[in-house]
């Protein structure tokens, strides 16, 4: 079942796409404006007429060597994006972890920093007796860029002693030289600059370190869907529109069988044929239940 999507992968996945929106309109629209006026004076009037314009309760201000402010407000843009990304995987896999749990003992171990996300993972496969070959290239990757998160949210966006560390280890080279693009002739683009108390992104940063997580978490999702079962996700469903709710998720089908494997598709991507495959992990009790509470409901909304 390759094209199974967990509810919380298809939101990741919906994250990026959101984020590529915002990286890359944010991007352009810094350097339109930066390339509109050579003269820092009327580039700085210029941004001044369009805060005034802006509809918010701004007043304007003289905007210092607007050119080198612009070059700085992409660097910010990309730091803010990295934290975006850091979220949208953060909750992913606690999702999936919450999911998973009652298959594995959860320690609460105080020694393990919170943010540590690559030992969690692992820790999490380990478990499981998963295969991490999948993933594991891409782990210094994504530790990299959640340092750089770190870094953004509680040093000012000045690189810490770890990240710097991190930038020069052999283990974040090999990943960076290793990384599989989608066009096999082409490398990955060189990784942030780490220096003195400057970290220096590129806007093209925060979609690598989002693609990273993209990639972890397919595999994460695929192997989810093949401990737990296909009867798992039927019967999630069964519960969610039928049992836990007294009126019906549009569409009402013709049918119990055609309404569950409609939202079977829709929301984990699960395709089942023929329809009556849906019951044949129930038996001819429940299957008569399920369809009497489905006429019920459906006669009386």
């Amino acid at each position: 079942m390759t094209d199974f999507k967990s509810e919380s992968y298809t939101n990741l996945l919906e994250s990026h796409t959101r984020l590529n929106n915002y990286i890359k309109i944010s991007t352009v629209s810094v350097d339109y404006l930066y390339n509109s006026k050579e003269d820092n004076k009327e580039l700085s009037n210029l941004i001044n007429s369009l805060i005034l314009n802006s509809g918010e309760r701004w007043t304007p201000r003289v905007i210092k060597e607007p050119k080198k402010q612009l070059e700085l407000i992409k660097n910010d843009l990309t730091k803010s994006a990295i934290v975006w990304v850091y979220s949208a995987f953060d909750i992913f896999f606690k999702q999936v972890q919450g999911i998973l749990s009652e298959h594995f003992i959860i320690k609460d171990d105080k020694s393990l920093n919170e943010d540590d996300k690559q030992h969690k993972i692992l820790e999490l496969y380990k478990k499981l007796n998963w295969d991490n070959k999948e993933i594991k290239t891409y782990l210094p990757i994504l530790k990299f860029y959640e340092s750089i998160r770190h870094c953004t949210a509680h040093n000012m966006g000045k690189p810490s002693l770890k990240l710097i560390e991190l930038s020069k280890s052999n283990d974040f080279k090999e990943a960076i030289t290793n990384w599989k693009t989608k066009f096999p002739k082409k490398k990955i683009s060189a990784p942030p600059i780490i220096k003195d108390n400057i970290i220096t992104l590129k806007p093209h940063h925060t979609i690598i370190y989002s693609e990273t997580c993209i990639r972890i978490a397919k595999d994460l999702n695929l192997k989810m869907f093949n401990k737990l079962g296909l009867e798992y996700f039927i019967d999630k469903t069964i519960q969610k529109h039928l049992l836990s709710n007294n009126k019906l998720t549009d569409p009402k089908c013709q049918n119990l069988t055609r309404y569950l494997v409609y939202h079977l598709k829709k929301e984990i991507n699960i395709s089942i044929t023929p329809y009556e495959n849906i019951f044949k992990y129930y038996n001819e009790e429940q299957i008569e239940d399920y369809k009497k509470r489905y006429s019920s409901i459906k006669n009386n909304s």
